[in-house]
């Protein structure tokens, strides 16, 4: 992968500054002095207060992990900020290939999964109680859904199934225009959960969705009324115009650069659109307590828990990296053709801000070998398995490792060391803890429930139980699947495709669908004699039936 792909993958020296560097470096801008100029020392304790910081190493670091990204092709930025400003700025490439813009420091960008915090800020701003059940708030939802408490299905924690992941499993693209009414509308069709409230930790997006259409006006009006001046743009779709707005971009391996396509309407999951400058503007104002934010910060960062009382680390749409040294919290955002992630640091008094119009940036791991050549972190050392497939004997669950990595129910996470013989993730809302036994089986948690998954032999065959017509009616729509002999697979949706199964023991198949730029991986797991199940990270719901 080339450029900042994968920003683990790419040397970036992290050396322990001598003294504090204070001088904003050449490329910083004169920009953003009379904002938030409150210091945050008043925030730092400990070993985190004395830490020295070199602004200068972090922007080297910055511009090494952005060096591969050519002047003519997509890009992005690489911001470093604190109380006073950007202290540098590493922007490369191009906002706009049609127009050949380059991408800079006003240049605004869709920042997805980002919205997810300043969304969180408004609903508590409007008084919205978190232990309220959504069925209080949102008429007309399914039994379960409906008793699922905001906190949780904001905090990842609440078993709500991904819409997006879930009609995607259907073999409806998110390129498809569905409008806000017919997601609503789907979103209160899904069938049950995919684990009982405070179970588990999994990704989705639903709950803001849901959280969304509770309240009292639009988003947008909102957010200029609590938080005038951000300039935040939230647009109803890709279609509405945003002025100088960058084009997210996806490499096609035989055709070169392709723009990257959502017909989705947005939604407070990911809809806002805004440039760096003014995501620095906010994270400075949200980090000082100032204009209408008091208070915000600590209740953002207060991390959810599950319901035997453990911490996950993620809290309203921010989430807390989990590594020890000084605290960071942070999110990223992923649209197609669009990478980001903000990494705060309110003990150090300091940010990293990665926008990035290419479909390959690793944003996170970008961000964070930033922020370690910014403090003189050490990151810790990668982890390791043996490669290959592993599932459950019983039950749903699969992951398949290449070493250095591990795909959990299809969400791929790289490994790092942990102690004990584990290895783990370092994102709250993927969590897992495993190791490998001597008997060849991985041991741990896998979303802070306990596990043990057997390795899957290469010459394993495809349980026979498996084959034959299967129809699902979940979602509104009816749905068909064919597993045939051969391990071959026809997909729901239209056109049928057909695609080979991979076996995973007893019971269980993996099965994969190309949706460039991305991939999904899904098992076909059997429930019951007559019930098979499409089981994903995002989406485990989707109940077929034999035909």
């Amino acid at each position: 992968m080339e450029g900042a792909g994968r920003a683990s993958d790419l040397a970036c020296h992290l050396f322990a500054p001598a003294a504090v560097d204070n001088a904003p470096v050449d490329n910083a801008p004169g920009i953003g002095r009379s904002e938030a100029r409150r210091p945050w020392s008043a925030r730092n304790s400990g070993e985190a207060a004395t830490m020295s910081l070199s602004w200068r190493q972090a922007a080297s670091c910055a511009a090494e992990l952005v060096s591969g990204w050519r002047a003519d092709e997509p890009g992005g930025l690489v911001l470093g900020f604190d109380a006073s400003g950007p202290r540098f700025v590493e922007a490369r490439g191009l906002a706009s290939i049609e127009h050949g813009l380059p991408f800079g420091l006003a240049t605004p960008t869709r920042l997805a999964s980002i919205t997810k915090h300043v969304f969180c800020a408004v609903a508590l701003r409007e008084g919205m109680d978190m232990a309220a059940p959504l069925g209080a708030l949102v008429p007309d939802l399914p039994e379960a859904v409906a008793a699922v408490p905001l906190g949780r299905a904001l905090g990842m924690t609440g078993g709500l199934p991904d819409l997006v992941e879930s009609f995607g499993l259907l073999g409806v693209p998110a390129s498809a225009s569905f409008g806000r009414a017919t997601l609503l509308a789907m979103a209160r069709a899904l069938p049950r959960l995919n684990f009982a409230p405070g179970a588990s930790i999994s990704y989705t997006n639903t709950g803001y969705r849901l959280a969304e259409s509770a309240l009292p006006a639009p988003l947008g009006a909102l957010l200029e009324r609590h938080f005038p001046g951000l300039g935040f743009f939230y647009p109803e779709d890709e279609t509405v115009p945003v002025p100088g707005l960058a084009t997210g971009y996806w490499r096609d391996a035989g055709l070169g650069w392709r723009r990257g396509r959502y017909g989705l309407n947005y939604s407070a999951s990911g809809g806002l659109a805004c440039s760096a400058e003014a995501l620095m503007r906010w994270s400075l104002r949200l980090l000082a307590g100032q204009g209408g934010t008091a208070g915000l910060w600590e209740a953002l960062t207060r991390s959810g828990k599950l319901r035997d009382g453990r911490e996950t680390g993620y809290g309203l749409g921010l989430s807390r990296v989990p590594l020890e040294g000084p605290v960071l919290w942070g999110h990223g955002g992923s649209l197609p053709g669009y990478k980001n992630h903000l990494l705060l640091a309110p003990e150090l008094g300091a940010g990293v801000i990665v926008l990035s119009n290419r479909e390959e940036t690793g944003a996170y791991r970008l961000s964070l070998a930033v922020m370690a050549a910014l403090a003189g972190l050490t990151l810790p050392p990668a982890g390791r398995l043996p490669a290959g497939l592993f599932a459950q004997a019983d039950g749903p669950f699969w992951v398949e490792s290449t070493g250095d990595s591990l795909f959990l129910l299809g969400a791929q996470e790289a490994l790092t060391q942990g102690g004990g013989g584990l290895v783990h993730g370092l994102q709250a809302h993927l969590a897992f803890a495993v190791r490998a036994a001597a008997d060849g089986t991985l041991e741990g948690s896998l979303g802070h429930q306990e596990c043990r998954l057997l390795p899957v032999p290469e010459d394993a065959a495809l349980d026979p139980r498996l084959l034959g017509d299967w129809v699902g009616e979940e979602l509104g729509c009816e749905a068909r699947l064919t597993v045939a002999e051969g391990g071959r697979l026809c997909l729901p949706g239209q056109p049928r495709q057909w695609t080979a199964l991979r076996p995973l023991g007893p019971g269980k198949a993996l099965a994969e669908r190309a949706s460039p730029p991305s991939r999904s991986r899904f098992a076909l797991w059997l429930a019951a004699p007559d019930e098979l199940r499409l089981v994903s990270q995002r989406s485990r719901v989707l109940t077929f039936r034999r035909g």
